[in-house]
């Protein structure tokens, strides 16, 4: 196992190839990492002498007197090998390399040399071609993602490793819009020397980590991924998005990151196989995520639809069906206790149809009874929220139900952007929403 500890946790920084050219590369990681209240140094041969961030500017790691726990080399391919060749003079072992222009677009002799040198050193490397770190407990950021045009998203136990950079960006993004508290990021680019296998790892051993997303392109040695992905998942939770799993798909991957996509069959059946979850596309990525971390159980044999639109309970009976996803059927008792409270127009088989008028009171007492019922395992609350019976105190309502359960109890809606808000409240108390019925029975298909 590598020891990629000083990645996350480092006491000193060097970035080579800090810029003072707003917007470039080198002076956006300059200002990111700068909000890390260890001890980070700037090198750049060109600004030796000057300051960068009130920072003096060195010319070359090798005149910094204090040891380097983690280079960051920012600067053009070309000039790559010389600035490793200055590393690995000093007692740093850890690079992070976020420059491209290597095997991704067949620069296969620089390649070749930059695993030479790190192989003869014993120096661990991840990159190149990749967007760099975060993690989120000690405001750690080396990344040269604009902060001005995108949201952190809250401190969690989620963490997330992505092949590419692009789309990591894009997820940590998006996890602050759908509510999902991330802990640690790490895009790995091609995977010249530290690969998925070793972030894996290093994600088993972190006490600050449940769940792993990953998005992965590629894999080249498929035992040792394998067989690490197996280790994982016997204590963690891990999630994967493949990308490459067509054949056009698989062309673009060769010239994103170098990786060698494989057969998708494959990948999907040792997935499977070692006890992760894989999905196809980023908004299944997410949902799961959010039952991971938002619910307390896995037991998905038996749910119960309670709607107040009849239609809406039709449609998503036929894609939990479709899905061979098992509809509860309650007790007598249950079904007495129920047509006590809905007027005599209802339904109170599955699904439960309250009708149009239901309020806010008719969906709590039913759901109240329901969940009592040893039959049921989790609700799917079908909800119109456009009815005027339905006041918005419904949001804490079922959310207190929610975390007083061991049993799931799901939001599915369809509307527009006022009903889009309203699911954003609920998903705030960590009731997991869906949009679409079709959306629920995959996630559901997921679990069980």
């Amino acid at each position: 196992m590598k020891t990629l500890e000083k990645y996350f946790k480092p006491h000193t920084i060097a970035i080579i190839g800090a810029s003072d050219k707003q917007a470039s590369i080198g002076n956006t990681l300059a200002k990111n990492v700068s909000n890390y209240k260890r001890k980070v140094f700037f090198v750049n041969p060109r600004l030796s002498g000057k300051k960068i961030l009130n920072k003096q500017v060195f010319a070359s790691i090798l005149e910094i007197k204090e040891t380097i726990d983690l280079a960051v080399i920012a600067v053009p391919a070309v000039a790559v090998i010389s600035v490793i060749e200055e590393i690995a003079k000093t007692k740093c072992k850890n690079i992070l390399m976020v420059t491209s222009g290597f095997s991704e677009i067949g620069r296969i002799d620089i390649t070749e040399n930059i695993k030479k040198l790190i192989t003869k050193h014993k120096i661990n490397l991840v990159g190149p071609n990749c967007l760099g770190l975060l993690n989120l407990e000690n405001n750690l950021d080396i990344t040269f993602n604009d902060r001005n045009k995108y949201d952190l998203p809250k401190v969690g136990r989620t963490s997330i490793i992505s092949q590419s950079g692009a789309l990591g960006l894009a997820l940590l993004d998006l996890s602050s819009k759908e509510q999902l508290e991330i802990n640690k990021f790490i895009s790995y680019g091609n995977a010249l020397d530290v690969d998925e296998s070793d972030l894996l790892e290093y994600f088993y051993t972190d006490k600050s980590t449940d769940l792993i997303l990953c998005y992965i392109e590629g894999v080249q040695n498929g035992k040792k991924f394998f067989e690490t992905l197996k280790k994982v998942t016997k204590k963690k939770k891990v999630i994967i998005l493949k990308g490459g799993i067509s054949e056009k798909g698989t062309t673009a991957v060769k010239s994103h990151t170098a990786a060698i996509a494989g057969s998708s069959k494959v990948f999907s059946t040792a997935v499977k196989q070692a006890g992760a979850k894989e999905v196809d596309n980023i908004r299944d990525l997410f949902n799961l995520a959010k039952f991971y971390s938002w619910y307390k159980t896995n037991k998905m044999e038996n749910i119960q639809i309670i709607t107040n639109g009849g239609g809406f309970g039709v449609i998503t009976t036929d894609q939990l069906d479709l899905q061979k996803i098992k509809l509860a059927e309650t007790t007598k008792e249950t079904k007495e206790k129920i047509k006590k409270i809905v007027p005599i127009y209802a339904t109170t088989t599955n699904p439960i149809d309250l009708t149009g008028d239901a309020d806010n009171a008719r969906f709590c007492k039913v759901i109240d009874i329901c969940l009592k019922d040893k039959n049921v395992s989790a609700i799917a609350v079908l909800m119109l929220l456009q009815l005027p019976s339905i006041s918005s105190s419904i949001v804490n309502e079922i959310a207190s139900r929610k975390s007083k359960t061991h049993k799931s109890i799901f939001l599915v809606s369809v509307g527009g952007s006022k009903t889009d808000k309203q699911l954003a409240d609920f998903e705030k108390q960590k009731v997991l929403c869906f949009k679409d019925p079709k959306d629920l029975s995959r996630i559901l298909k997921q679990i069980i």
